[in-house]
């Protein structure tokens, strides 16, 4: 059935305004002069008409202690799903920056260990160089001899 502006205004009700649309809404703002934004969610808009419709003694103020919206939107969801979402990237972040902490421990463990290995490998080239070098003094030694 089609939304009747003139019906609504004869004899207003929290249940008919609840059934309409933003635009209706918007209409019956807009027939009362009641200022409001354009991109305001409909439960905004409607809940300036009832705060206007009991001021002007139109609806008993009872109306607005019953007439508590519930967004019609996902704005919990939404901010839910975000604080999931960002909780997930810190999760992300936190992995990759551990990867990369190991990467860089295990590299520094490579190098000690080549340093070791190139220490040692030192080290195993002069005693060979000493033990040469006491041959070569005891062949001299036994030619001498």
């Amino acid at each position: 059935m089609p939304f009747n502006l003139d019906k609504f205004v004869a004899s207003p009700s929290v249940e008919e305004l609840d059934s309409l649309k933003k635009s209706e809404i918007v209409k019956v703002a807009k027939h009362y002069g009641i200022e409001f934004q354009p991109l305001m969610r409909k439960d905004e808009i409607k809940r300036y008409v009832l705060e206007y419709l009991v001021d002007e003694s139109i609806l008993p103020s009872t109306v607005l202690e019953t007439a508590i919206t519930v967004p019609t939107d996902n704005t919990f969801e939404l901010k839910r799903l975000e604080m999931e979402m960002n909780k997930e990237i810190r999760l992300k972040e936190m992995e990759r920056e551990r990867e990369r902490e190991e990467r860089e421990r295990e590299e520094r463990e490579r190098e000690r260990k080549k340093e070791r290995e190139e220490r040692e490998m030192q080290m195993q080239k002069e005693k060979e160089e000493r033990e040469m070098q006491m041959q070569r003094e005891e062949k001299a030694k036994s030619k001498r001899t």
